[in-house]
């Protein structure tokens, strides 16, 4: 029996990816337990799960990633429930860019990355409670503000292993 939610077994994942494409399953599957304190037994039981997470998020991530979904509690649960994941999501994620070792403290990091990163902290730390229609709203802007800004961090941490490019990107 696992302690750990959907959402922040996809959120270090995608931190691991968005710092590094090419990460290995069996480097997830390590860092998983490692973050959530799992025993390995626990983890097998779970494996075709991860397996097929780790597909799609690849696959997804591979290309620009819009079809990327964060794995969050239905609509139909409560808010705060909803609320919670998504900060979970927004920890673990952060967490799986620090396994990385991507976040150097060399690494020049552009404006709206810092402020990405800055702004998934904050959001880490989320509480709602009330539920009221405003908080609705808020949730379903603020999930999407996670997904692009974690699709940005990606982008801008993964440019500089992506030689084929070289052009500057015209937005």
């Amino acid at each position: 029996n696992c302690d750990i939610r959907a959402s922040e077994v996809q959120g270090l994942l995608a931190g691991l990816m968005a710092a590094n494409i090419h990460t290995r399953l069996d480097e997830y599957v390590a860092r998983l337990a490692e973050y959530a304190d799992i025993q390995s037994g626990a983890i097998t039981q779970i494996a075709s799960t991860l397996e097929t997470l780790f597909g799609s998020l690849h696959e997804s991530w591979s290309g620009i990633g819009l079809d990327f979904e964060m794995l969050l509690p239905e609509d139909d649960e409560l808010i705060e429930e909803r609320a919670d994941a998504l900060g979970a999501w927004c920890e673990s994620f952060l967490a799986g860019l620090g396994f990385s070792g991507e976040l150097s403290k060399e690494r020049k990091l552009s404006e709206d990355v810092r402020q990405a990163l800055e702004d998934l902290s904050e959001i880490a730390r989320i509480e709602a409670d009330g539920d009221d229609e405003s908080l609705e709203k808020a949730f379903t802007d603020v999930s999407e503000h996670v997904r692009l800004a974690s699709l940005l961090i990606a982008t801008e941490l993964r440019g500089d292993h992506n030689e084929a490019s070289n052009e500057p990107i015209v937005h």
